[in-house]
């Protein structure tokens, strides 16, 4: 007797995982882009609205290189690291140190985002492919009041 309910209810509960088993399936529509950031998708930013093409990539690079060009500092905390950009694979392109001393933080992290956003649309736009290596996070310090990136210490790894 149990032999036929299993044998009865394995074909309904089967038949339940089946594509053809959804209506409409012609109707549904891909998730909208959304960047990963500390494993949680977040919703990319409205304000970011140009079309995610090399050029406007790097004309958003250079709006950031001119944010962050003075490193001016006047001790360790005041030099900041951020991820930037997003690799096909996962993960962010590379890592900026930054002066808050002498950059605006928010305008920073906007560019920041923007440029991540954008490479993260283009590379599934392009059906990009990369080296799926991960980067660790450096560290930076104020020497000789300059902030510098120190290559050999990280401050996280992935």
């Amino acid at each position: 007797m149990r032999l036929f309910i299993i044998a009865l209810l394995l074909p309904l509960c089967l038949s339940a995982c089946s594509d053809a088993a959804t209506p409409n399936n012609n109707q549904l529509s891909p998730a909208p882009a959304a960047l990963v950031k500390n494993n949680q998708a977040t919703k990319l930013n409205p304000q970011t609205e140009v079309p995610a093409t090399r050029d406007n990539i790097k004309k958003v690079h250079q709006q950031l290189q001119t944010q962050i060009a003075a490193l001016n500092c006047d001790n360790s905390s005041q030099c900041k690291v951020l991820p930037v950009g997003s690799r096909a694979c996962g993960g962010p392109s590379s890592y900026i140190v930054y002066s808050n001393k002498t950059a605006n933080e928010q305008a920073v992290e906007k560019l920041t985002q923007q440029i991540t956003s954008l490479e993260s649309q283009f590379n599934a736009q392009n059906k990009m492919i990369s080296i799926c290596q991960h980067l660790t996070a450096p560290a930076a310090q104020c020497i000789e009041n300059k902030c510098v990136k120190l290559e050999s210490s990280a401050t996280s790894v992935y």
